[in-house]
């Protein structure tokens, strides 16, 4: 044993109970066009909510990313300001990964 002592990470369930209800300011996917990768804003001004078993980021009226819980991850940016959720994503239909700022 170290000096540290390191917290274990959250599990998916607290993971969950701390992004669920947050309002989200802006949502990101990052693309590379051949000129490097770039972050591209994909919706603004909404909420992270789970609803009948998915998780749903909605930006104004319209849903920006849904997958079923179970495949979702989601990491906390070290900021503290967002997460990162990537996860089947039942909009765009493939694999997708997106950054959530709160």
């Amino acid at each position: 044993m170290g000096l540290f002592s390191f917290k274990k990470s959250h599990s998916q369930k607290e993971a969950l109970k701390t992004f669920c209800g947050r309002q989200v300011r802006y949502v990101t996917r990052r693309t590379d066009d051949g000129n490097g990768p770039q972050d591209v804003i994909i919706g603004k001004n909404g909420r992270a909510a789970v609803f009948d078993g998915y998780i749903k980021v909605i930006c104004g009226t319209t849903d920006v990313f849904v997958c079923p819980v179970q495949k979702t991850v989601i990491n906390f940016l070290l900021s503290g300001n967002g997460a990162t959720v990537e996860g089947e994503n039942a909009v765009t239909g493939k694999f997708d990964r997106i950054i959530v700022y709160y």
